[in-house]
């Protein structure tokens, strides 16, 4: 590299650093400021303008926002059911038990039966037990405990898969 492109590149870092302390301090000492506060005032100048001209001031682009795919049954989705299991009152949480309640339609429409019909309520009463049903109904506060959730959930396992099949629903 040439002197002269050397001292281009310097000149083009250092003129606005120094140029900016000689007026803001210089032109206020000549107006009758103290000399001293027009050196503090100079120092000033001269560290903002070396931060102005490293600022960047292009915006930042966002990064891609990357979302894993979870399958049915993967550690997260495990893990994301154990921590919706206790609600804020030490009983079963919302999140736990519309997930019972997704899990045990679907077990109990392998038996012909929907927990949603008014008309198949005393079948799945008989199927699953009393208890069971009312922590599957149950629509208003306080919800289950967490002793319902796991009694329901040990009842749902015990079920087979067709009524050919049905395992014992102990009822307590």
């Amino acid at each position: 590299m040439s002197p002269a492109a050397v001292l281009r590149a310097v000149s083009a870092r250092v003129w606005r650093p120094t140029v900016a302390p000689v007026l803001v301090g210089g032109l206020p000492t000549v107006a009758g400021m103290a000399v001293g506060a027009a050196v503090v005032l100079a120092a000033g100048a001269a560290a903002l303008v070396v931060v102005a001209e490293h600022l960047d001031l292009r915006t930042e682009p966002a990064p891609e926002r990357h979302r894993a795919t979870r399958r049915d049954g993967s550690r997260g989705e495990v893990l994301d059911l154990a921590w919706s299991m206790v609600g804020r009152d030490g009983r079963a949480g919302e999140r736990s038990l519309r997930r019972l309640r997704a899990a045990a339609a679907r077990r109990l429409a392998r038996h012909g039966l929907d927990l949603a019909d008014a008309a198949d309520a005393e079948a799945v009463r008989a199927l699953v037990g009393p208890r069971a049903h009312a922590t599957l109904t149950r629509t208003t506060h306080p919800l289950p405990s967490l002793g319902d959730l796991q009694h329901t959930l040990t009842v749902l396992e015990g079920l087979g898969t067709d009524r050919r099949t049905t395992g014992t629903a102990r009822s307590s």
